[in-house]
């Protein structure tokens, strides 16, 4: 058969118009995942505390990866690469969902935390051209000083009727450290195995971190309960396993730099859900805030 007819074949098959299908929606399925993690941070933790929860969901997503990793024969790195990968997780999973648990856990509106750890891009462009010694341009100082001034909108005095808890917002900013940093280290170092067992000891990290601040801090047991063990498998099926699998396809499909504009959905999203679920409040102002926040993260991101 010529390469012709095959490209014919390949062009005729069910299968493409589904994957396009799929490319299409997947940045915006990946970002509503996302945004429910935040909720469904909000929501269990009514049942456990936080450090034990992080630990549960860390065990049953290393169990879910590890399973996944050898259904599909997926290659694990070197000592080298696994020590990488323990130090990504460390960061990107430990800091950044210990952070904004905590903070939740403490009182912070779940949108708020979506909010100030979505600022991820406005921090790597400062950190990059600060170790790089290069100059921000004028569009992406102007987008810094609107995002900023967006977050203040939300979080100052007055305009907001619930009590900001300082630890809380420090815990939030943690998150947002550590998201940032996680990401700058997992994008300068190579991993010499597979996506999927890389992830895998990523959330090494988060069980073993999360497992050591549980017995060292936490002493109330698990309400085990119906809705908490359906918060806690959503937490792992829908967010840590489903949402990494889409962001794998995508990167794989060439769209992953699309997430970058969905991704300030996020907060608003959040928000959203929150507002539906829990009636946490969501005034003018907070909108406004927001609002001014994309707006500047847009102008941060755009080429």
């Amino acid at each position: 058969m010529s390469s012709e007819n095959i490209s014919e074949l390949d062009i005729a098959s069910p299968v493409l118009p589904l994957k396009k299908l799929l490319i299409v929606l997947a940045p915006w399925i990946f970002v509503f995942l996302w945004s429910t993690g935040f909720v469904g941070a909000k929501f269990t933790v009514q049942y456990s505390e936080p450090f034990h929860l992080l630990f549960l969901r860390g065990l049953f997503s290393c169990l879910a990866f590890f399973i996944l990793a050898l259904l599909f024969k997926a290659k694990f790195p070197s000592a080298k690469g696994i020590a990488k990968q323990l130090v990504v997780g460390l960061f990107l999973h430990a800091l950044f969902l210990g952070g904004c648990f905590y903070s939740m856990h403490l009182g912070i509106p779940s949108g708020i935390v979506a909010l100030i750890t979505g600022l991820q891009p406005v921090l790597t462009a400062i950190v990059v051209s600060t170790l790089h010694r290069q100059s921000l341009s004028i569009g992406k100082w102007i987008g810094i000083i609107i995002g900023f001034f967006g977050v203040y909108f939300v979080l100052s005095p007055g305009q907001q009727d619930f009590h900001l808890n300082a630890l809380g917002l420090l815990c939030a900013i943690a998150g947002l450290v550590g998201v940032t940093v996680g990401a700058l280290y997992q994008k300068s170092s190579n991993s010499d195995g597979h996506v999927l067992s890389a992830t895998f000891f990523q959330y090494v990290s988060l069980t073993v971190v999360m497992g050591i601040l549980s017995v060292l801090f936490e002493h109330t047991p698990v309400h085990w309960n119906i809705p908490f063990a359906l918060g806690l498998t959503w937490l792992v099926l829908g967010v840590s396993v489903t949402a990494v699998l889409l962001l794998i396809f995508m990167i794989q499909s060439g769209e992953s730099t699309k997430v970058a504009t969905y991704f300030y959905l996020v907060p608003v999203l959040t928000a959203a859900e929150a507002w539906a679920l829990f009636g946490e409040s969501i005034t003018t102002s907070m909108l406004i805030g927001m609002a001014m926040s994309i707006v500047g993260l847009l102008l941060v991101i755009r080429k």
